[in-house]
């Protein structure tokens, strides 16, 4: 079975807020996840400290392919569909593209989820900002509040540099009220945050027998663990995930116009949203969601019948709310079956967002 298209995640941030370390974690610590950044400089990235493997591409297209199967790319505009498309042929398991340099964060979310190649979806825009210094930035610039209210997820890096944590998340949150908010030190970020886990194990398993290099995760262990006296190794810098979670509903047939509302307006905290749902005419869908980003798919081979079953993935998440939020969807025994509902949820189709985008263009 297919694992899907991969997701192409924007990352952006003011200078200085720490977008280049963040890439440089996910490439250093991706394990088995398989991972592409796209930058308009090497620099931005620890590349000596990688591996390098080989530099491929001509023109103003350079690959460098790094020894865990990861690949970094510096690109200009004009070039960054046909880059994306090359490198989800390559059996990534993440695209993340770094905003700054090439595009604002609108236009560079924009042009990925218009994007028309099948290979690639919208993985979601990580907003990185300075948790330190965020409020005189935000005073300097005040674009920045508009790209706070754009972010499906909002990072916090250097949280523990701050004297007043609580004060820098309700700034966020009067610009973001509803993206979830990660706190985090040298702008470690999750992967499966990132990626989802049960694609992401799809893939491995598949690679499994597969000859591979050492991961740059295991040949870097030395510069991220510490060990103790008696040897045991000791994680050196704090991940502060504990609020990560995921919340999973089943329940019965909902209301499609009430479940299109949910998944374009999702309960704070919710930065990914996956499923099945089994609206009041019999229609099942598959759903997807990456902040507000919806995207819908009528399920092949449904089963008459079948139960409606939604995941959430967060940070922060109040499981209560969001079961309560499920439950509002619904749909009444007694209503009427309507033909016409199931177009709020059919319009996120790829079809339906295929012909949108070629009345925009």
């Amino acid at each position: 079975m297919s694992a899907g298209p991969v997701p192409v995640v924007v990352v952006a941030g003011y200078l200085g807020a720490g977008k280049s370390t963040l890439l440089n974690h996910l490439l250093s610590g991706a394990g088995d996840a398989r991972i592409g950044v796209v930058v308009n400089d090497f620099g931005t990235v620890n590349i000596d400290a990688m591996l390098v493997a080989g530099v491929s591409g001509g023109g103003s297209v350079r690959s460098v392919s790094l020894s865990n199967g990861c690949v970094c790319c510096t690109v200009d505009d004009e070039e960054l569909e046909d880059v994306l498309g090359s490198l989800a042929a390559r059996g990534l398991d993440l695209i993340v593209v770094e905003a700054s340099g090439l595009a604002e964060p609108a236009a560079m979310v924009r042009r990925v989820v218009l994007a028309q190649e099948p290979r690639i979806d919208y993985g979601g825009l990580v907003y990185v900002a300075d948790a330190a210094h965020l409020a005189g930035t935000m005073e300097r610039h005040p674009s920045l509040r508009h790209h706070l209210a754009l972010a499906d997820l909002v990072v916090l890096n250097k949280i523990d540099l701050t004297a007043d944590p609580d004060a820098v998340r309700a700034l966020v949150r009067r610009h973001a009220p509803s993206a979830p908010v990660v706190g985090t030190v040298d702008a470690a970020v999750p992967v499966d945050l990132l990626i989802d886990a049960e694609v992401l194990a799809r893939r491995a398993a598949d690679r499994r027998d597969s000859p591979r290099q050492l991961t740059l995760d295991e040949a870097l262990r030395e510069h991220a663990h510490t060990h103790d006296e008696d040897g045991t190794i000791e994680h050196r810098h704090a991940h502060l995930h504990d609020e990560y979670s995921s919340v999973t509903v089943e329940t019965g047939p909902l209301d499609a116009r009430a479940v299109a509302a949910l998944l374009t307006d999702p309960p704070q905290g919710v930065f990914r949203a996956k499923g099945f749902v089994t609206v009041a005419d019999g229609t099942r869908l598959e759903v997807h969601a990456v902040g507000r980003h919806v995207r819908t798919a009528v399920e092949r081979g449904r089963r008459g019948g079948a139960a409606s079953v939604l995941v959430f993935l967060g940070i922060g998440l109040d499981e209560d709310a969001v079961r309560r939020r499920v439950q509002g969807c619904l749909a009444g025994p007694d209503a009427p079956a309507d033909p016409q509902a199931v177009l709020s949820l059919l319009r996120y189709s790829a079809a339906a967002q295929s012909d949108s985008a070629i009345l925009e263009d």
